[in-house]
């Protein structure tokens, strides 16, 4: 299902809607002269119906008959059947049809872009693009429009264009246009409007926009953009939070927003009182996997001595090396009415073959596909496949359709690669080619002369040089390669991207998953220009994030945990008990975790939608705008 703005404000739509139906009917009836009313006679039944149809909720049906209004007749009759066609396959919502209209409509011939007619065809478009996580595109259509936009016009223009920017993760032009917007926004509903303004901007802010203000930017919109960041963080480190919202209010005493919205944002701030009164923890604490439950540990534990201490609940910890089924008894017994745990994925089954629902659990791995959870079993894990997913969506969001593949051999390799493969597919890419490697493999040059298509240069080359003789040769990779996807540890991601480089392919757009980076600067400088999703622990530069960062490697000071995935993991575990708690389960909104914006699916287990960086020349992994339109 789309996601839908809750910027775009009702209203304005329908205003939209009457003005592409209006200028439908006034083409269908405004020519003269026998050639042209005969025609419009016998499109003036499909326009009406359309509209009765729409009046009624049918807008699949009502965008139907705009379209066999639209089929024929001359250039401004159509143009206008289709807009409101595409207008009403938004408002079913199918987003795939309103594209299929709209790209009709944009082979039609130009109309007069500042008409009534041509700002109706160009809003739509807008919308049909957002709809479609194609901004770029939405700015395109609006720019036809001038600036500043045709008179009456103003208000609906601002609005999508402003929604653009901010799908772009360009926070400040987004606040910049959506405040000039009010000025044509009536007095008695200019609190309505910067509501809607604050949501808009606090979604950005959820999926990465960058909200820093230049030096030098009014304190109106620096306010609006700070206010984001600590909206974003409050649900990261909601005690650092709250100290930044107090410190906000004292900077900005003149807001708009200083007000109810904040009283709202202090109320939001505040963790929930009513956990769990007692919770089991269950982790592997010997074993193999023991530093990995030691790490969860940690980190849950770090968010735990972030609530206050007298809403603290009892919690108790139990080793699950083996037989979890048996600890997960126990704690029962001992009173658990909240279970975190276990991890590994066989402790996992085995929990999920005795749990009956009456009392929660958070699994930190995943059960096998076609294992049905039990009633409130819920699963948390950091899954490559989810990361190669995110990749292949990135890729197609920025038209990179077609590449080349590398991923280790085994069982780890071949799930990345079949999940990106799926996503990519899916979405009207391929995979070119793909190899795998043996893990811990060095030296990938022959690896990357057949991948990337060197071996067809050079076999040319022979063939060529047997005839005419010895000439100047520099191999070539194919052509068609837009992206070359990477997986593995960070030493491989090293000698892969140094690989690529020496064989002429360093102009190549790469991704990886995170799965190839650490934070060493130092390890990371062969690694320039690979690009990836990371939670924000490990990438994201707000303040909130790397204050929590300092206050753990205090509490941790010759240890490395608390740099790790693992850690944010167990950090987010213990946010999740407390939006878990409720046998309704998750909330609508996304939790703004450590180690991502946490959702739940209908099967119950915890999605992760990460953050982007992109390795610099230095080493550093510095922020990447989210992919344009990210839902």
């Amino acid at each position: 299902m789309q996601r839908q703005s809750r910027f775009s404000g009702a209203p304005a739509a329908r205003r939209l809607r009457l003005l592409a139906v209006a200028s439908c009917a006034a083409l269908i009836v405004a020519c003269t002269g026998p050639a042209a009313v005969a025609p419009a006679a016998r499109h003036a039944a499909p326009a009406e119906r359309a509209e009765q149809l729409a009046r009624a909720g049918d807008h699949a049906g009502s965008a139907a008959a705009y379209e066999e209004a639209g089929a024929a007749g001359d250039t401004a009759s159509r143009a206008a059947a289709l807009t409101a066609a595409a207008r009403e396959w938004l408002r079913v919502p199918a987003v795939d049809e309103a594209v299929r209209v709209d790209a009709a409509l944009a082979a039609l011939p130009e109309i007069d872009p500042r008409s009534t007619a041509g700002i109706a065809r160009a809003l739509t478009g807008a919308d049909v693009a957002l709809a479609a996580h194609q901004p770029e595109r939405a700015l395109a259509r609006l720019r036809a429009l001038g600036d500043p936009p045709p008179a009456g016009s103003e208000a609906e223009v601002l609005l999508a264009r402003g929604r653009a920017q901010l799908a772009l993760g360009r926070g400040l032009d987004g606040v910049r246009t959506l405040v000039a917007r009010e000025q044509y926004v009536p007095a008695p509903q200019l609190a309505d409007e910067q509501r809607r303004l604050w949501v808009a901007l606090r979604d950005a802010a959820a999926h990465g926009a960058v909200l820093t203000a230049p030096r030098g930017t009014d304190a109106l919109l620096t306010g609006w953009l700070e206010l984001a960041r600590i909206a974003t963080q409050s649900q990261r480190n909601p005690r650092a939070a709250r100290a930044q919202l107090a410190d906000w209010v004292k900077r900005y005493p003149s807001h708009p927003a200083n007000g109810p919205l904040i009283a709202t944002m202090q109320t939001d701030s505040s963790p929930p009182t009513e956990l769990p009164a007692r919770i089991a923890l269950l982790l592997p604490l010997s074993g193999r996997l023991s530093d990995a439950g030691e790490t969860l540990r940690d980190g849950l534990l770090a968010a735990y001595y972030q609530q206050d201490a007298a809403s603290r609940p009892d919690i108790r910890i139990y080793d699950a090396a083996t037989d979890a089924d048996a600890v997960y008894r126990r704690a029962l017994a001992d009173g658990a009415v909240f279970v975190v745990g276990p991890l590994g994925k066989e402790n996992v089954q085995a929990v999920a073959r005795i749990a009956d629902g009456s009392v929660p659990v958070l699994a930190l791995n995943f059960l096998p596909d076609g294992d049905r959870a039990p009633p409130r079993f819920y699963q948390f894990a950091l899954a490559p496949e989810d990361e190669a997913r995110q990749v292949a969506e990135r890729l197609l969001a920025e038209g990179r359709r077609a590449g080349v593949a590398l991923v280790p051999s085994g069982e780890w390799g071949t799930r990345v690669l079949a999940a990106f493969s799926a996503a990519l597919v899916a979405g009207g890419g391929t995979v070119v080619a793909s190899r795998t490697f043996t893990p811990g493999t060095t030296d990938f040059s022959d690896i990357l002369v057949g991948l990337l298509g060197f071996d067809e240069s050079q076999r040319r080359y022979h063939a060529v040089t047997a005839i005419v003789g010895p000439l100047q040769f520099t191999p070539r990779r194919r052509d068609d390669l837009q992206f070359a996807f990477v997986a593995g540890q960070p030493l491989e991601g090293r000698q892969m991207r140094s690989a690529l480089k020496f064989q002429y392919a360093g102009d190549l757009a790469t991704y990886a998953i995170s799965s190839v980076y650490e934070p060493n600067p130092i390890g990371n400088q062969d690694m320039d220009g690979v690009a990836f999703p990371d939670m924000p622990w490990l990438i994201a530069d707000d303040p909130a994030t790397g204050d929590l960062r300092t206050s753990v490697q205090q509490l941790w000071p010759n240890s490395a945990r608390p740099r790790s995935r693992l850690f944010a993991m167990g950090f987010d575990s213990w946010r999740l008990v407390a939006a878990l708690k409720d046998p309704r389960g998750f909330g609508s909104e996304p939790l703004q975790g450590l180690s991502g914006r946490l959702s739940v699916d209908a099967a119950g287990r915890v999605r992760r939608s990460l953050d982007w960086a992109v390795i610099t020349t230095d080493g550093v992994a510095r922020p990447l705008a989210p992919p344009a339109g990210t839902p």
